[in-house]
Order: C-alpha cells, then sequence, then structure tokens
C-alpha cells in the first residue's frame, strides 16, 4: 500500500461515519423525489417509515439509562463538600449558561418563523385534538412533575390536570335549567416525566457526592451503566444512514409542499447559524470584558486552538487537553479551578445544544401544525435545558434529547430525519459553543471563588506537597476516555 493509498484509507476510516451519513442523506432524498410522481399509499409509506422508525425506537430506548446514569455520575463528581463554593459556582454557572441557550433559541424562532406556512401532512383535511388545559394548570403540573411521588412510575407517566363537567338541572320559576360544572381532577397520562427524573437524580447524586467513599458502589452502577449504554449507543449510531434516508423519504413523500419544505430547512439552519454566532461572536467576549475588564480579542485568540480541537470530531472531551493548555498559559487561571471545571463542563455544559435542542422542538412543533402559545413555549424551553444536560455523549446524540422534547408534548417525530440532512454543520458549530462556554466558565468561577481559594491557599500548598494532584492532562484524557462528550 502506497504512502497516497494509506493517507486515503486512514482519511476514509476515520470520516466512516459521517460518510455514510451523507450517503443515506443523498439516497433519502432521491428515493423521497422520485417517489412523489407514484404517489405510494399508506400502506407503502408505512413500510418505507419502518426503518426510521425502528431507529428511533432504539434511540428511545436508551433514554431513560442515559438520562440517570449522566446526571448522577455528573453531579456525583462535583464533590460538593470537598470543593464547597467552587463546586456550587460551577454548576450555577453551567445551568444559567444552559439556559441561555434556550433564550437565544426562543428569541431567534420568534423573529425567524423557520417552519411558518408549512404543512408536512398530505391530507388536507388533517385535524389536531389538542387539550383544553388553562395555562395555569399547565405551569402547576409542571412544577408537580418537579417532583415525582414515584421515581419508578415517572419513568412512564406524568401528572397531569383534567376537567369532568358535571350537569345539574335546577328549577326556577317553575322552568327546569340545567348548570354545568367544572372541576379539575389530578390524574395522570402516559409518557416519560423528563425533568422529574432529572430532579430526582440530581438529589441522588449531590446526596452520594456527600457520602463521599460510602456512595462509591452506587457511583460505580451508574458510571458502569452510563459506560454500557453508551457503547451501545454507539453501536446504534452506525443504523444512522439508514434511519436518516428513511426518515427524510418519508418526511418528503408527506409534505404536501416540497418548495416550502426546503425554504424552511434553509431558514432553520440559518437561525441556528445565527444564535451560535451571536452567542461565541457577541455573548462571549461580552461576557469576559465585563468580568475581567481584559480585552476579549486576546480571549478569543486564545480560544483558536481549542475551538478547531473540537471541530473536526466534534466532541469537547477531545479538547480537555487543549482547553487545559489554554487556561493554565494563556489566561493564567488557578489550577484547582481548572481541573475541577473543565471534566465537569465537558461532561454537563451543554450551551450549544441546548440552542440546537429547544430551537429543533419548536420548529417540528411549527411544522406539526402545533399553536405555540406561550405556555408551551417555555414548557419547550424548560424541557430542552433539563435535557440537553443529559445529552448522550455520541454523535448527534442531541437528536435523542429532542425525542425526549417531542415525546413529552405529543409530537410526531417522523420529521426529525429532516434535521440529519444537515446535522453534520449543525453538530460541529454547536460544539465549538460549549467549548467556548467551558473556558469562560473557567475564567468566571476562579473570579467568583477568589476570595475562598486565596484563604484556603496555604493548606493546598502543603497538601500539594504531599500528594499528587487530583488531575493532570492524562488521567483526564484516561477518566473521559468512554464519554466523547456532546454533540
Amino acid at each position: 500500500m502506497t504512502d497516497h493509498q494509506s493517507k486515503c484509507f486512514g482519511f476514509l476510516s476515520r470520516n466512516a461515519l459521517i460518510i455514510s451519513v451523507l450517503i443515506g442523506v443523498v439516497v433519502g432524498f432521491a428515493f423521497g423525489f422520485g417517489l412523489r410522481s407514484v404517489k405510494p399509499s399508506t400502506d407503502t409509506l408505512t413500510w418505507i417509515g419502518l426503518p426510521g422508525e425502528i431507529y428511533m425506537r432504539l434511540l428511545k430506548m436508551t433514554i431513560l439509562p442515559l438520562i440517570m446514569s449522566s446526571i448522577i455520575t455528573g453531579t456525583a463528581s462535583m464533590n460538593a463538600r470537598t470543593n464547597g463554593r467552587l463546586g456550587a459556582v460551577s454548576f450555577c454557572y453551567i445551568l444559567v449558561t444552559t439556559a441561555v441557550g434556550a433564550v437565544i433559541a426562543i428569541i431567534l424562532f420568534i423573529l425567524i418563523q423557520p417552519g411558518k406556512h408549512v404543512n408536512l401532512s398530505m391530507s388536507k383535511d388533517r385535524t389536531t385534538v389538542g387539550r383544553n388545559i388553562e395555562t395555569s394548570d399547565m405551569f402547576a403540573d409542571m412544577i408537580r412533575n418537579l417532583f415525582p411521588d414515584n421515581i419508578v412510575t415517572a419513568c412512564f407517566q406524568k401528572t397531569l390536570t383534567k376537567y369532568s363537567h358535571i350537569s345539574d338541572t335546577v328549577t326556577i320559576n317553575s322552568t327546569n335549567s340545567s348548570i354545568t360544572e367544572v372541576q379539575k381532577v389530578l390524574s395522570s397520562t402516559s409518557g416519560v416525566n423528563t425533568m422529574g427524573l432529572i430532579i430526582a437524580c440530581l438529589m441522588f447524586g449531590v446526596t452520594a457526592s456527600n457520602l463521599e467513599e460510602r456512595a462509591q458502589p452506587f457511583i460505580a452502577f451508574f458510571e458502569t451503566i452510563y459506560i454500557l449504554v453508551a457503547s451501545l449507543l454507539n453501536w446504534i449510531i452506525w443504523l444512522t444512514p439508514v434511519g436518516v434516508a428513511s426518515l427524510i423519504t418519508t418526511a418528503l413523500l408527506k409534505a404536501s409542499d416540497i418548495e416550502s419544505v426546503f425554504t424552511s430547512m434553509g431558514m432553520f439552519v440559518l437561525a441556528h447559524s445565527i444564535g451560535i454566532a451571536f452567542h461565541q461572536l457577541v455573548l462571549i467576549p461580552l461576557t469576559y470584558f465585563l468580568t475581567t475588564r481584559k480585552n476579549p480579542l486576546y480571549f478569543m485568540g486564545y480560544c483558536l486552538r481549542p475551538w478547531l480541537t473540537v471541530f473536526a470530531p466534534p466532541s469537547s472531551a477531545i479538547g480537555i487537553p487543549e482547553m487545559l493548555k489554554t487556561l493554565d498559559e494563556n489566561l493564567h487561571v488557578d489550577k484547582r479551578v481548572s481541573n475541577f471545571f473543565v471534566p465537569l463542563g465537558a461532561s454537563l455544559e451543554r450551551c450549544g445544544s441546548c440552542l440546537f435542542i429547544c430551537l429543533s422542538a419548536l420548529f417540528l412543533a411549527q411544522l406539526d401544525g402545533m399553536i405555540l402559545d406561550t405556555s408551551k413555549v417555555v414548557i419547550i424551553g424548560l424541557l430542552s435545558t433539563a435535557g440537553s444536560m443529559a445529552t448522550p455523549s455520541v454523535p448527534s446524540g442531541s437528536v435523542v434529547s429532542i425525542l425526549v422534547v417531542l415525546s413529552s408534548i405529543n409530537i410526531q417525530v417522523y420529521s426529525v430525519g429532516l434535521l440529519m440532512a444537515l446535522e453534520w454543520y449543525n453538530d460541529r458549530i454547536r460544539s465549538t459553543s460549549n467549548t467556548l462556554t467551558i473556558i469562560l466558565g473557567a475564567v468566571m468561577v476562579e473570579r467568583l471563588c477568589k476570595t475562598s481559594l486565596n484563604s484556603d491557599q496555604e493548606m493546598d500548598s502543603y497538601k500539594n506537597t504531599q500528594e499528587t494532584p487530583l488531575y493532570d492532562s492524562e488521567i483526564r484524557v484516561f477518566v473521559n476516555k468512554d464519554k466523547s462528550l456532546e454533540h
């Protein structure tokens, strides 16, 4: 084998998944356009869409174990008792910045409306049956679901307020009148209580962190589950080309207006790109300047190498060594902060992913014909924020979180295949946003924890002379070798 052939083979092997997915996209569009003239029957559409449906079902099968294991192991690793203020500030930063991604997505969706005037159904008289639930009851149900009374039933049902109509006949002036009274009944409906499970797992993770050595068997159990399910997903993800081809073909065959579908897809990618650009080029430099009063251009220049490192795989974990080098050598962040925050941020920080998940859920809900009032938009934003922090660490893992959000609001998932057409691009730009947010987070956490860090400096200096540092780049890469984090 010549050197040229060896390089070509190496390139193909490294990018086999991307190439195969692109082939699946091309096949899906080819069959979608080719079969539209035939006007296939409903039964034919069912069989065409079956591979994509199976692909989605396999992804959804892994949602619960991934959410529970990733949240528990992530929060347990914070070791709040030892790190105190550092751990609390780090988690608050991750939560707030992830929520910022949802806010940006909602604003862009309102301004651009990428799915407006598009109908993916070929039926002209399609109707949507909805539940007439008052906004106050919707938010009350959301708060109730945050604290499930049974963690087992939360895996397959959630609390829902239902209305019963009771009619009474009364006689007024010898005239019988019927009076209908509406009564609220607290009931349940099928579906995963995602936010409740996340809150419960956070509580278990924090408790395990405080128990330290006594909780090691518990933490090790969920770490094993995480590694096992992540490995399973890495196998399932190789079915993506077939699933994408099936989903795109089905979506195109069901679409009543192809031109509008392509226009909406272009507007969606435009909205996503604008959101990522605003986050990276405006919000992050501005926040850095307000925090440090230093020139943000130097900061962005220092971040270029980690940015390029995570763009190609795409993976936040791959960029951990470069992020640490940038923080230690260029930004001069306290190593205690960088050693703690960077691995934690690579596990949980999902600002760019949350932006994509929230925007995608709103876009697909609009395509499905759902009327998006304020309450539904807020709920989608909250679900996206919570779900993105449990995003599985596999290529295009955010798609799994989109399925969680769509299932929570009873939206069909067949049109997710349209998002996969340009996933190779969307995946990379959102991963770079996650990385920049992690680097900025280490700088901000050091500033916010500077007082407590200085007060403990003498004790830490003594301990560092007696013990080997907890993290170095090689150990961090080893710890995260099974967590090719965020996509």
